[in-house]
């Protein structure tokens, strides 16, 4: 924790003023200058001595941040704690300090800061700072700054606290044309087909005891008069459609083939990798919003292959997967997948433009490939907020979208 005093532009008005009308009362020797130049001076005093005593209590902890995601705000919370037994404390700011040689949150979004205007005695009050990441990754948090310039706004009394955090910045998200999942998925009855076990489905799977939650509706009575007790009709289990989504990154950025396409704009390499994972993550959250299984495998990257699964906790592990993605670390194109010739699983190949083949898939050649450059077609539009439009908007109103005061008590 590293306490500091700083002179801010107000501040140095004020000592400049404080220094000419010093030099006006020594040489005139008034009487109603040196009681001025006692007031300004009495003001820095005591601006010095409460900013002090009021920030010296002060703890500051960042809690956990979750996720973020590209074109969505992240909120980051703080808790303030006011240890002092009597004064209270104003006009709390508090900022997330830079990290040099761009190793922190910074390459990934603006900065943001948060207000807080009071907190009490013995009191723990909440700030809020919204950011707005641009771009996907890991945002890495070392060091936060409260300051005030409470009471006059002459001296700026500043705290920095230490509290090494990370979290992930997921990719963009892109709403997808729909017939796009209905070109990948594999023949079935009504999207979905049934498993050898017992379940909730619509099939005949087997006959079994009576139990005493069971419907009256699931009883055959049949085989139940033949018996002479109770018997009911087991249903088969049904299994969602399965989705296997495999990104080929294995081709290095710089050695990429790239197409520059009929557009006037050209895309970089890097670009294209970007719009692919994008589009990869796109594509997970429409299959897992549709009720898919969804399975991932990254072809060139240290990224280990992810099961075929549905739930909420499954779609944020492919999400972390995607957004920890380095594309400056070397590429395995010898890579082996593993065998997927056997499952009744839709397959889709995203390739970040016209690059190499990939490595053996199992002996499967049924699948969907697309690039990053085919994003644009894809896609309908952008899923949570336009940045570009947001910050034009706000450029000509005269705000910043990430510099927004948040109160929270």
């Amino acid at each position: 924790m590293k306490r500091r005093y700083h002179l801010h532009i107000p501040g140095l008005a004020y000592f400049g003023l404080t220094l000419v009308v010093a030099l006006a009362a020594m040489n005139s020797q008034n009487n109603l200058l040196f009681w001025i130049f006692g007031a300004l001076c009495s003001g820095i005093v005591i601006s010095g001595l409460i900013s002090g005593l009021m920030m010296i209590h002060i703890r500051l902890k960042r809690l956990d941040p979750q996720f973020g995601a590209v074109g969505e705000p992240m909120l980051i919370r703080y808790a303030l704690v006011n240890r002092s037994r009597f004064l209270p404390a104003f006009n709390i700011h508090i900022e997330e300090r830079a990290v040099e040689k761009g190793l922190g949150w910074q390459k990934l979004m603006p900065p943001a800061s948060s207000w807080v205007m009071h907190i009490g005695p013995r009191e723990t009050v909440h700030g809020e700072a919204i950011f707005w990441p641009m771009r996907r990754g890991k945002a890495c948090f070392f060091q936060t700054r409260i300051w005030t310039t409470f009471p006059f706004g002459i001296i700026k009394k500043s705290v920095t606290f230490s509290q090494q955090q990370h979290t992930l910045i997921y990719p963009q998200l892109h709403e997808l044309r729909p017939d796009l999942l209905r070109a990948v998925s594999p023949p079935s009855v009504m999207g979905m087909r049934t498993t050898e076990r017992p379940g909730s489905g619509e099939e005949y799977f087997g006959l079994r005891e009576h139990r005493d939650n069971d419907s009256i509706r699931s009883i055959s009575w049949k085989r139940s008069a033949q018996l002479d007790q109770f018997v009911c009709i087991e249903r088969s289990s049904p299994s969602p459609p399965k989705l296997r989504i495999i990104v080929n990154l294995t081709v290095p950025t710089d050695q990429l083939k790239v197409d520059p396409g009929n557009g006037n704009d050209e895309l970089t390499g890097r670009e294209l990798e970007e719009r692919a994972i994008s589009l990869a993550a796109s594509v997970a959250h429409s299959a897992h919003h549709a009720g898919y299984e969804i399975s991932m495998i990254v072809a060139g990257m240290d990224v280990p292959v992810i099961g075929m699964r549905h739930s909420y906790w499954h779609l944020r592990k492919i999400m972390a997967a995607l957004a920890s993605i380095d594309l400056d670390a070397a590429r395995d194109s010898g890579q082996q997948l593993p065998s997927i010739d056997a499952e009744r699983a839709g397959l889709v190949v995203i390739h970040p433009d016209r690059a190499e083949p990939l490595p053996e898939t199992g002996g499967r050649t049924e699948a969907m490939h697309i690039t990053g450059r085919q994003l644009d077609s894809i896609a309908i539009r952008p899923m949570g907020w336009d940045l570009h439009v947001a910050h034009r908007r706000d450029a000509e109103k005269g705000q910043h979208p990430t510099r927004q005061k948040v109160v929270a008590a």
